[in-house]
């Protein structure tokens, strides 16, 4: 079951201090380079690791704890934790974490990881999960708390221990939506990368991060009922062309340009062509996320194909959640435009990611209604 994101929280994450986004059904973030605008993409795919299970992991590829926390400025101190908060129509999850302790006596050679001080999963005001360091209670059908038997690790989520679907439906379908978030960042269109090149056929209704499936996710879109929808998009970004996959053991890309006399393979289409069939591949989903965040999704787009790319958000945009960061005004004013919201512009002050008209406000708030003024704390 999807659940409507209504705001998350993050706090202590490199350049945020304590920003608050409000999300609507697409959320449009934009600013300078250096502003901060990767760092919101990095903190919400750590949170999604924390249900998907790969916390710790996710943590040391950004170079450990230490190296991800707000380092302070000259009217804030440094913050030695790391927390988020994540508010749906239907649950509130939030956790907390820091530096993993050391002590003679109980020494440990995981210095990188984070040390998970406390978790709340609620549905309404019903307390439904609990964590305080290693310890773990759970409600039952009944809301009577129990102590989970297997106690987690100390960079170990407690929503990867609850496996029991009978007793714990909810706390389960607050971690499947967690981690079916999903997330793109400048995927690869260099002469290398893997969306160019053939694989073996198998039905992908899911793009991975890297494109590497492209052909595959494709020929099933092209199976499902948003096959319309992709050539449609195609059609409008790429007038009197045609994308086809040719099929056998190895699937491949045939692009039909209206000027050429034979079809570009993978390995010789444009970045910008590739970029956008990337896109539509991921928009057109068969399997949409709850939540999409896209990073820099303008990459090598023409202006001309932002149109059809708008087309294809808005209408993403009624099974999922859609983020956008970007730093393309052009981008940012064709979305805003055909999803009828605003855009949120993002500066940096004192080395903390704020909303362009917040500077000096405590926290910071994204909106997704048409209210001028901002609401601060």
């Amino acid at each position: 079951m999807n659940f409507m994101i209504q705001s998350v929280r993050l706090s202590g994450y490199r350049s945020l201090r304590d920003l608050r986004l409000r999300l609507g059904r697409v959320t449009l973030l934009s600013g300078a380079n250096g502003v901060g605008k990767t760092n919101i993409y990095r903190a919400l795919r750590l949170v999604s690791s924390m249900a998907r299970g790969g916390f710790a992991e996710s943590v040391a590829a950004e170079g450990g704890m230490r190296s991800l926390l707000w380092a302070g400025n000259g009217e804030h101190s440094r913050l030695t934790t790391l927390s988020s908060e994540v508010e749906s129509e239907e649950f509130n999850y939030a956790f907390e974490c820091g530096l993993m302790p050391s002590s003679p006596s109980d020494p440990t050679a995981f210095k990188l990881d984070p040390d998970i001080k406390s978790e709340e999963l609620r549905y309404g005001k019903r307390l439904l999960a609990k964590r305080t360091r290693n310890q773990v209670r759970v409600a039952d059908t009944k809301g009577v708390m129990h102590m989970l038997g297997e106690p987690p690790g100390a960079s170990e989520s407690m929503l990867t221990l609850v496996r029991d679907l009978q007793s714990c439906p909810q706390v389960l379908n607050a971690r499947l939506n967690l981690e079916r978030w999903r997330f793109y960042h400048t995927m690869r269109t260099d002469a290398d990368a893997p969306a160019r090149k053939p694989v073996r056929g198998y039905w992908s209704p899911v793009l991975d991060e890297e494109a590497a499936n492209l052909p595959a996710v494709i020929q099933s879109i092209n199976e499902s009922d948003l096959a319309e929808a992709f050539h449609s998009a195609m059609e409008k970004a790429f007038p009197d062309s045609r994308l086809e996959v040719e099929c056998g053991d190895w699937f491949s890309l045939a692009f039909h340009a209206h000027t050429l006399p034979r079809p570009l393979q993978g390995h010789e289409t444009s970045d910008g062509t590739l970029q956008f069939i990337c896109l539509a591949a991921v928009l057109c989903s068969p399997r949409p996320p709850p939540l999409l965040v896209l990073n820099e999704p303008e990459t090598s787009l023409n202006e001309s194909v932002l149109p059809a790319l708008a087309d294809l958000i808005a209408t993403a945009s009624e099974h999922s959640q859609i983020i956008i960061v970007s730093h393309s005004q052009a981008l940012c004013e064709t979305v805003a435009a055909r999803c009828n919201i605003k855009v949120r512009p993002l500066t940096m002050r004192l080395g903390e990611t704020r909303l362009v008209g917040q500077e000096h406000a405590r926290t910071v708030f994204v909106f997704d209604d048409d209210e001028d003024e901002a609401e601060q704390k």
